[in-house]
């Protein structure tokens, strides 16, 4: 009988323990804590795909976009304003709370950001436009004249007119201007410069890449328009263009 009653004695501090200890922690966590390597090379299970990464590497973020890294592995992450929503939260401690998702590609859509301080909930409702990656035998950039940018003259009217609607293949420096407080892409070559004009999230999200770690553009562009003749003559801006492609290592980006 007394062995009985010990019996018992184990079995309710074991319940009241594990009770005592769900009332702590609440719900379960439905985020797998994982490294980019295990949830997109590994079979990491999940319910609903949903993962949480510890101080992720972000590479660069652009408006709805971001790219963050794990060795040689570079990744999408996704969710309206991830930009401005992870202002000033990348400095110290923090996680992302993502779901894996397919299409177009892998990425993983930002759900939540947790601090040491606070947590932030991402809006789900918006459309986001990705880009599109290409292997470069499937994009043909046969329709792009090639064209030394350093060759094109800043202070020569005619010859700038006549490249207009062009479709041209170029390598040039890309840097981040700024002109009344706002920033944009700016193409040198060694007698004039380019004026890129506004991109997608997806290219734009490239061009971060490529002006915060010095890397030349290589690309397709056309040519929009010619700047005026006096703003030129001052500041060697010879005129705007739109970028079509840009090659990222063995791919090419667009959108």
């Amino acid at each position: 009988m007394a062995r009985k009653t010990v019996l018992n004695v184990v079995i309710a501090a074991r319940l009241a323990s594990m009770l005592f200890a769900c009332g702590e922690s609440g719900e379960v966590d439905p985020y797998a804590t994982v490294t980019l390597r295990q949830a997109t090379r590994d079979m990491v299970v999940s319910k609903g795909f949903k993962y949480k990464f510890q101080n992720p590497q972000i590479v660069a973020m652009n408006r709805n976009l971001g790219l963050i890294r794990e060795g040689n592995l570079l990744e999408f992450i996704a969710a309206r304003s991830l930009e401005d929503k992870l202002v000033g939260k990348t400095d110290g401690s923090f996680e992302l709370a993502v779901v894996k998702q397919f299409s177009p590609f892998v990425h993983f859509k930002v759900e939540k950001i947790y601090t040491e301080t606070d947590t932030t909930f991402m809006t789900q409702a918006g459309t986001i436009v990705y880009p599109k990656i290409w292997d470069m035998a499937e994009y043909g950039t046969e329709g792009y004249e090639e064209k030394d940018i350093d060759g094109i003259p800043y202070n020569r009217t005619g010859a700038l007119r006549a490249l207009v609607d062009q479709k041209l293949r170029v390598t040039a420096k890309i840097t981040v201007e700024k002109e009344e407080g706002r920033d944009y892409y700016m193409l040198h070559g060694e007698n004039a410069k380019f004026r890129v004009a506004d991109t997608a999230d997806g290219t734009g999200l490239f061009l971060k890449v490529l002006t915060e770690n010095n890397y030349p553009f290589e690309g397709g562009i056309i040519m929009t328009g010619v700047e005026d003749y006096g703003a030129r003559m001052k500041s060697k801006i010879a005129g705007t263009v739109e970028i079509q492609y840009l090659k990222y290592g063995n791919r090419i980006v667009t959108g």
